[in-house]
């Protein structure tokens, strides 16, 4: 699927978009009326014969409770439903695999990690409900790929902005009256919005343009639209922030699309890439991986172009994929490494 979007917050816009990634109406046939019931029946045989407390708001989970959950109504029940409704209810080939439907231990411990959007521990209610309501499905889909603790939020890089302001500032003073930047891996986008900024602050604005990518469907139109249906006091704080510079005079041109950092590009190269949060971390660490992604993200930059890279990964992915591992593959794709104060960076030559 290629996707790109210039970003808005018009609500009619968003709902025509949308349409293009969601199926919209009801999904709840005889057929999958009758697994639901089905399912309802195991959690309730589970129920009677589970010796401790069932699941609530709230509640600590224990290994106990994690190891008998799984034997008597293992994860793979309902997250097959969950799974076959999603993906019903999409356009697109969802990564479910990468969310918490995968990744969680147990029922219970999705439970946890859904609240509130799943507020009983029998999953029958909420999969009637994701499957007749559209808006409900999106609303799940929504928290399930976009939750908070995966690196959303403005100024999580701050020492580079700072650096990257200065090193903006000095274009700008060789009479350069326009950049190409891309904000690859860009999540949820607060990133791209926060240096776009700084590309108007630089006065660099007018004729300059500021892209994100990433491999998300589901992150790509959150980015393009601060659509977040499932936390809209997430929605209200990011439009807030960042309404001014959508459509403000001297604002670059901005845009979102889909895009894999180890692909071949398939857009002009730019002056600046960022690449934030992905490299040496969970979602991409093994030697093949990162050598594809540093050889996508150098062909992506013009000569003279600037690679940016940082990172809030806890210490143990820092013991397996070192500094010094990641610029030696700058090294590796004949990039000329930097010192910047957060992060790594190299030139093109």
């Amino acid at each position: 699927m290629q996707l790109s979007f210039v970003p808005t917050i018009d609500a009619r816009e968003i709902r025509e978009r949308l349409s293009l990634l969601l199926v919209t109406g009801a999904l709840l046939d005889a057929a999958l009326e009758r697994r639901i019931e089905r399912l309802a029946a195991e959690f309730a045989s589970y129920a009677a014969s589970y010796p401790l407390p069932l699941w609530a708001p709230g509640l600590a989970l224990s290994n106990e409770m994690r190891g008998l959950t799984e034997a008597l109504f293992p994860l793979a029940r309902p997250r097959a439903l969950f799974e076959l409704i999603l993906r019903r209810g999409c356009r697109f080939d969802p990564l479910l695999p990468g969310s918490y439907l995968y990744s969680s231990a147990s029922w219970l411990d999705l439970l946890h990690k859904l609240s509130p959007r799943l507020t009983t521990a029998d999953p029958a209610p909420v999969l009637r409900l994701i499957a007749e309501d559209d808006d409900a499905r999106a609303a799940f889909l929504f928290a399930l790929m976009l939750p908070q603790h995966f690196g959303g939020g403005f100024d999580r890089y701050r020492e580079q902005y700072r650096w990257l302001a200065v090193w903006l500032g000095g274009q700008a003073k060789q009479c350069a009256t326009a950049i190409r930047i891309l904000d690859a891996a860009c999540g949820s986008g607060e990133g791209t919005y926060q240096v776009a900024q700084l590309v108007v602050d630089a006065g660099l604005g007018a004729k300059s343009v500021v892209h994100g990518s990433t491999l998300e469907p589901i992150e790509l139109f959150a980015a393009a639209h601060l659509h977040f249906p499932h936390d809209p006091e997430r929605e209200r704080e990011y439009r807030d922030r960042i309404q001014q510079l959508l459509g403000a005079k001297g604002a670059p041109s901005l845009e979102f699309y889909l895009d894999r950092v180890d692909d071949v590009p398939e857009r002009e190269p730019y002056h600046l890439v960022l690449c934030n949060g992905l490299l040496g971390g969970p979602m991409l660490h093994e030697p093949a991986q990162l050598a594809a992604a540093f050889s996508g993200l150098s062909a992506r930059l013009a000569p003279g172009g600037l690679l940016l890279a940082a990172d809030r990964f806890h210490a143990g992915w820092r013991l397996r994929v070192p500094r010094e591992a990641l610029i030696a593959s700058l090294r590796a794709e004949g990039l000329t490494p930097i010192e910047v104060p957060e992060g790594i960076a190299a030139i093109k030559p």
